[in-house]
């Protein structure tokens, strides 16, 4: 039985060499705002925090799930024109879970709504009485 050859030990240096050819898109200021007023949301609430960790080797992160959530509560509340105090006042750990499915349920009302303006209207904009979009008011 031959014996497979010994690795040669990893060091320092050789680790820090592969961080240095990662490339990858650096996120705008406002994607960078986001993300930072997630991660402050996220550390207001620890019970949230120790549900949702994950454990890399010894280490016990928070989970990008988390992270994922957070920020779609927080970029959701900052295209309503709230400001980031504000929004760290009055996020709850309700609304961070439930994040993912009130989109969910916004975007089926949405699909409800454009399969009936296709069936009510079709695809050339006019309905089957000859009455245009504009003119259903």
């Amino acid at each position: 039985m031959t014996r497979a050859p010994d690795r040669p030990a990893e060091t320092e240096h050789d680790a820090e060499e592969l961080w240095e050819h990662v490339e990858g898109e650096s996120p705008d200021t406002a994607t960078q705002q986001a993300l930072n007023l997630a991660h402050r949301a996220t550390e207001k609430f620890p019970e949230l925090v120790t549900r949702y960790r994950s454990f890399a080797g010894p280490v016990a992160i928070v989970s990008g799930a988390l992270m994922a959530l957070a920020g779609v509560a927080v970029a959701r509340r900052l295209r309503k024109g709230q400001q980031p105090e504000e929004i760290l006042e009055q996020i709850t750990p309700e609304e961070i879970e439930q994040a993912v499915s009130v989109t969910g349920r916004q975007n089926r009302l949405l699909r409800m709504i454009r399969g009936i303006a296709r069936r009510r209207y079709g695809a050339d904009g006019e309905s089957k009485d000859g009455a245009s979009p504009s003119d259903a008011s």
